[in-house]
């Protein structure tokens, strides 16, 4: 048989596979070269710096929002500690809830026997009118202010119905004249009459005086009588343009003037008022009947941040049941004097409908800017005098 020669190196010798190199290995060997170990560390910088934004974004879009989902100051930015405008007198609060709380007039009355007032101070503005006899009564309108105590309530006027008709307000009164009665009726007012609903209302037992000088309310508790009327919350009138007040260390608070005195002639000495200018707080300090007018709970002295004296016609009239009273003309427009940071502004209020607020424009026929905070304003008729010092 022939030799059969076999090659060792095909069938006695096969080279065995080559081992898989692990992990670890190729981490090393990786990094062993200069340019792999520098695009890892360009990569991986990159990734962390995308991800850390991309989580701050999410973080700040969250926060941002309020309760109801929304940033109500500014979409794209956020601030610490954000703020929010109040409707009615331009303070900044921390609430947003309380800042758009709708307005809740109230009629409190001003005779000597129902003085102290309870609730004045508080109160966003503040309209002051005669109602009989030399007699000057108030429309209090709150905001985002909230008081245990507001009154002795009374009863309305027409034309306190139209002011509070402007802010398209709660109204609480303990009725009112016929002429009133009928009005709150057919411009369909959003009525808190305590004779409707005596809930929210009360006597305040122990005053020595009539009755009819006795009786208040809450806030707290008109607003739960409203809510229970599925009364309408939404704020539709025109907001007033505002600024604030100067600071102390700046030259525009330098310039303010150091006094001012407005004074105010109802025709009888227990009702004339005055307000005086007060620099450091840059409010007016009210008076009336010669002395300082103060809150019946907290005793603090009424000070406005604006002072508005609005010139009206006024007629007398008698209602349909024989009431003897006034009709005022506060439906188109008049003259004005509007007073803040210690100064005059001549100029004039509009009024183009009952359901529409008073609008107030300068000489120039621009809307005034004032500034953050009560607003009081006096209700005259041509024949009564006011002067300023």
């Amino acid at each position: 048989m022939d030799d059969i020669y076999l090659d060792s190196r095909n069938v006695g010798d096969v080279e065995p596979p080559k081992k898989k190199k692990g992990i670890l290995t190729r981490i090393r060997v990786f990094f062993k070269n200069p340019k792999k170990r520098l695009i890892f560390i360009i990569v991986t910088g990159i990734v962390l710096i995308a991800a850390a934004v991309t989580g701050y974004y999410f973080y700040m879009k969250n926060t941002s929002k309020g309760t109801d989902g929304t940033n109500p100051i500014n979409k794209d930015f956020q601030v610490e500690n954000p703020t929010y405008q109040a409707v009615l007198d331009g303070i900044m609060v921390a609430n947003q809830e309380a800042a758009s709380l709708h307005p809740l007039g109230i009629i409190i009355e001003n005779h000597t026997d129902a003085r102290p007032q309870a609730g004045l101070t508080s109160a966003s503005i503040v309209y002051e009118a005669i109602a009989e006899g030399g007699i000057t009564r108030f429309l209090a309108l709150f905001g985002e202010n909230e008081v245990d105590k507001a009154g002795p309530v009374r009863s309305a006027r027409t034309y306190f119905v139209d002011w509070a008709h402007g802010y398209n307000a709660f109204l609480a009164h303990v009725g009112g004249n016929m002429d009133a009665l009928d009005k709150i009726k057919a411009e369909h007012i959003l009525d808190l009459d305590q004779f409707a609903y005596s809930k929210p209302y009360w006597r305040e037992k122990g005053l020595r005086v009539s009755s009819e000088h006795t009786m208040f309310t809450s806030t707290e508790g008109l607003r739960a009588q409203a809510n229970s009327n599925k009364y309408t919350t939404d704020n539709n009138f025109k907001v007033f343009n505002f600024k604030d007040d100067p600071k102390p260390d700046s030259a525009e608070f330098t310039a303010l003037p150091a006094s001012q005195t407005i004074s105010i002639n109802y025709g009888n000495a227990n009702y004339n008022a005055a307000f005086s200018y007060d620099k450091a707080t840059n409010s007016y300090l009210r008076s009336q009947a010669g002395k300082p007018h103060t809150d019946r709970v907290t005793g603090k002295q009424i000070n406005p941040k604006n002072v508005i004296i609005m010139t009206v016609n006024r007629k007398s009239t008698v209602t349909r049941i024989n009431e003897q009273g006034y009709i005022m003309d506060v439906i188109g427009e008049g003259k004005a004097q509007i007073f803040l940071d210690g100064k005059e502004i001549d100029g004039k209020w509009k009024k183009t409908s009952a359901s529409e607020r008073e609008i107030f424009y300068d000489s120039e026929g621009k809307e005034v800017t004032f500034n953050r905070g009560q607003f009081w304003i006096s209700i005259i008729s041509p024949e009564l005098s006011v002067s300023v010092q």
